[in-house]
């Protein structure tokens, strides 16, 4: 019996062996292929970062890290700086945290800390801070197919070089949302009690809440890093499925329908417009631009001619190389973008 129990005891103490070995050897293989795929995911940012993409854009990505060892795989920077020859941009913004599991290499989040600065060859430049900015994407084989970045209490200053002019914006709560259909590019935007100023100047306008939900046509590239090599919008056709703008006590404009962006810059488009509390929009609209007063008030008469006097309404639009009408009648004209 004493031999039965001690070759029982030798076999299970085999086992044990085995499987602690099998155990060490399949650690040290997934080890090597981590720190493999790590040492790969390093030299391939190393070309992308050094200018070895379609869109040409350099960047600098201070102290970079790969870790996440054992099961997610990531980059971390402690400062990020980005480089836009072609387009004459330059930025700089505090630590890049990222991550992605393992077993899901295409699903990443990252995080970025302020402050950010951007700065444009065309003259003006822009200070950004926030408490959080964080984002995820998702990509596939054929490149980037979504991602989405929220931010929390947004400022932004922006100055003009020329003439030290200064617009300060603020929100609590900024959201964007892309992804790839087909070779469009559905694109979606939220902000809540957005707020816009001069410097050192009560605001112009009360808060705003604004929404977007659209689609650009062939714009489905920009995911893939290709650069628009300066065409940006112009030339870019859309449709803008719903466009909600709310400044509170009532005051809502809903906006639906086809856009179009000529090669000079100019909107054309066919929307359809809600609109609620019109004599309230009037009256925050003469308080904020008081030299617009004529325009805004030949606005408004030309909507409650149309909506026989009620405070809301909805029209048809037709918006010719920046110049709005409602019918045959201009009541409005858009700058180029």
């Amino acid at each position: 019996m004493a031999t039965s129990r001690e070759e029982n005891r030798s076999t299970a103490s085999r086992k044990i062996t085995r499987l602690a070995i099998a155990v060490a050897l399949a650690i040290l293989v997934y080890s090597g292929l981590w720190f493999a795929a790590a040492g790969a995911l390093e030299k391939k940012l190393a070309e992308l970062i050094g200018g070895a993409n379609p869109a040409a854009i350099e960047a600098k990505c201070a102290d970079m890290k790969v870790g996440g060892y054992p099961f997610r795989i990531g980059v971390s920077c402690s400062q990020l700086a980005v480089d836009d020859h072609f387009h004459g941009l330059s930025a700089t913004f505090g630590a890049l945290r990222s991550a992605a599991q393992i077993y899901a290499p295409g699903h990443a989040l990252w995080e970025l800390d302020g402050p950010g600065q951007v700065r444009s060859s065309l003259g003006f430049s822009l200070a950004l801070q926030w408490t959080q900015l964080r984002s995820s994407l998702n990509a596939g084989l054929d490149g980037l197919d979504r991602s989405s970045v929220e931010v929390k209490d947004l400022q932004g200053l922006l100055t003009a070089q020329i003439d030290g002019q200064t617009v300060e914006a603020r929100t609590p709560h900024a959201e964007a949302h892309v992804r790839r259909s087909g070779e469009d590019l559905d694109l979606a935007v939220l902000t809540r009690d957005a707020v816009l100023s001069l410097k050192e100047q009560p605001p112009a306008l009360p808060p705003l809440s604004a929404s977007i939900d659209m689609t650009l046509i062939g714009k489905a590239k920009y995911l893939d890093l290709q650069g628009d090599r300066g065409e940006g919008l112009y030339g870019s056709t859309g449709e803008i499925r719903r466009l909600v703008a709310d400044m509170g006590e009532g005051r809502i404009i809903t906006l639906s329908g086809p856009v179009s962006v000529g090669n000079d810059g100019m909107i054309s488009g066919k929307l359809h417009v809600e609109i609620e509390g019109i004599k309230a929009w009037q009256e925050a609209l003469r308080q904020g631009f008081p030299d617009e007063d004529e325009t805004i008030d030949n606005a408004a008469k030309v909507l409650d001619a149309m909506f026989a006097g009620k405070d809301k309404g909805e029209a048809d639009l037709t918006i010719a190389n920046g110049v709005v009408l409602i019918g045959i009648i201009p009541v409005a004209v858009l700058p180029p973008l």
